[in-house]
């Protein structure tokens, strides 16, 4: 459902004549230089990285903090043959370098294996149990990624079983320090500059394997691919370098130097040569993170390694994610009924996997602009709950003053996640609909809009917004606004009746799943909508689609 927006939250935009003589100046077009000051960048002082951040440069002034030497010493130790494990996390982020450290640390021919924790079995994190399990299949050399930072018990049990361990993360660590367990951990929060802090766990492992000058960097370069994925994924803020990431990474996705990535995009009916941060984010990343929601992670891994046979695989990864949006509908829908009228969200149910709550979260936390915390019941006797927040709430800081009653605990600012004893729960619960009540919400924000009709988007305007691209957390697209008036006219789309298409006389907005309120009491006074390239027979094209319609509301 697409929520509406009313006049007087919206700030407006246009392009005048000294806006566009400054970008002409620049060697801008018009256009992105008034997407520049929508930002909040002087179109003057603009950085020659806002248009075209360079990946190299970028990476050599990159401060990843302590332990880069010391994990460089682990590895220069290790012999052919050297028995090394893995360790991962479920969600896009952790597969990807899951698959990344098993390509890096075989090619240095080590014996590796990988083990990824079983979402409702284990939860996220790094396991005693399991270390010790892992201990016992002889391992050598133990590799974190994307987890492991707050682990400390078990990374001490490691130690005392006499496994070298390194761990590469970028969750926000609970301490300023590493603590005393004889592990290496290399994590930009604790020591690195601001923007290593931005990295994703698999850039973190990328970022360190080219800072330490132990691997070929074209090899380096050719494997991007897996860091681009999970710096969509992970929804990380794209400053320069996360844009650079992406950027290259995309385009060695697009010439099919991932193998499982184009095998799933073939099977989504995608275009590999035009595959964007968009198609990533709606149509591969879901069918990638459905394994490790409803069962194990290893098949997400098995694609993004195309281990034959690779086309069942993609086949039975497509089918997991459709049981994925069966169950999201479902407890989206249930979701909605329990908070409707509500500001401080939590709620939980026993027939709810625990699996698909993040997601379900994130988009009652996007549509509703409030925190929101889902939680269901696991056979462990715990309860694994996901807490999702606004902009400008912190969601670790939530947690942090529950740590007491929490069994787990951990994450990011916007997103975290916890488990805490069936028994401790009710309480807990009580807690947090009190520390939620008081977080902010994005009710007061302004939505920053260009007024545009978009008969006057062209394909040249498209290509000049995407020098500032790609798009996504903490570099959103462009949003455009065009009044409603005479010339335009809705019209039913889709064979259900669900959505709609606002026509103009050589353009047409789509716009999926129209709510009611297009059809009852208020005034629709305009469309907020954003543009992409599209192809259609081969062809390329300008793509228009509804963000949101803009109606102000009857009174009572």
């Amino acid at each position: 459902m697409i929520a509406g927006i009313e006049p007087g939250s919206l700030r407006h935009w246009r392009i005048d004549r000294k806006t566009a003589d400054l970008s002409r100046e620049i060697g801008c077009s018009p256009l992105a230089g008034v997407i520049l000051q929508m930002r909040g960048i002087p179109i003057e002082g603009a950085p020659r990285e806002i248009f075209d951040p360079d990946l190299e440069a970028l990476v050599e002034r990159l401060n990843l903090g302590q332990g880069v030497e010391a994990a460089k010493d682990v590895f220069d130790r290790m012999k052919p043959g050297t028995r090394l494990v893995v360790y991962g996390d479920y969600d896009v982020d952790g597969v990807s370098a899951t698959t990344l450290a098993a390509r890096l640390f075989s090619f240095r021919d080590a014996d590796v294996r990988y083990f990824i924790p079983h979402r409702h079995q284990e939860g996220y994190g790094l396991h005693e149990r399991i270390v010790r399990k892992i201990a016992d299949w002889g391992c050598d050399v133990l590799v974190a990624v994307d987890c492991g930072t707050s682990s400390e018990s078990s990374l001490a049990a490691a130690r005392e079983l006499g496994m070298e361990t390194v761990v590469f993360d970028h969750h926000l660590p609970r301490e300023k320090r590493p603590a005393e367990t004889g592990a290496v951990v290399v994590n930009p929060q604790f020591s690195g500059n601001p923007e290593a802090k931005t990295l994703c766990g698999t850039a973190v492992l990328w970022a360190w394997a080219w800072k330490s000058g132990a691997f070929d960097r074209n090899w380096l370069l050719e494997n991007l691919g897996l860091v681009a994925l999970a710096t969509v994924a992970d929804c990380v803020p794209l400053g320069p370098l996360n844009r650079a990431l992406v950027r290259e990474g995309l385009t060695k996705i697009r010439a099919g130097k991932e193998p499982g990535l184009e095998a799933l995009s073939k099977q989504l009916g995608l275009d590999l040569g035009a595959l964007d941060c968009e198609s990533l984010a709606m149509k591969v990343i879901p069918c990638l993170n459905a394994p490790g929601r409803l069962d194990t992670a290893d098949l997400a891994v098995k694609v993004l390694s195309a281990e034959p046979p690779l086309e069942k695989a993609v086949g039975d990864l497509v089918v997991l994610n459709r049981k994925r949006q069966g169950l999201t509908a479902r407890i989206m829908e249930e979701a909605r009924s329990l908070f409707e009228g509500k500001t401080g969200l939590v709620a939980e149910h026993d027939d709810w996997p625990v699996g698909v709550l993040s997601g379900v979260a994130s988009r009652i936390c996007s549509e509703m602009g409030c925190p929101v915390v889902l939680a269901a019941p696991v056979n462990s006797g715990l309860v694994r709950g996901t807490l999702r927040v606004p902009r400008g709430a912190d969601a670790v800081s939530v947690l942090e003053r529950l740590a007491p009653s929490l069994k787990e605990w951990g994450g990011h600012r916007q997103a975290a996640g916890f488990s805490v004893a069936r028994q401790d729960w009710p309480s807990v619960k009580d807690s947090l609909e009190v520390l939620l009540a008081g977080l902010p919400t994005c009710d007061s924000d302004c939505l920053d809009v260009l007024d545009l009709h978009p008969e006057e988007l062209s394909l040249e305007g498209l290509e000049e917004i995407d020098r500032l691209g790609p798009f996504g957390f903490g570099n959103p697209g462009p949003l455009f606004y065009v009044p409603r008036g005479a010339e335009s006219r809705i019209v039913s789309h889709g064979k259900d009746g669900q959505h709609a298409r606002i026509e103009f006389s050589k353009a047409s907005i789509v716009a999926f799943r129209l709510p009611e309120l297009l059809r009852e009491a208020g005034s629709v006074e305009g469309w907020v909508y954003r543009a992409r390239k599209g192809f259609w027979r081969g062809r390329a094209r300008v793509d228009l689609f509804l963000e949101k319609p803009v109606v102000r509301r009857e009174n009572g």
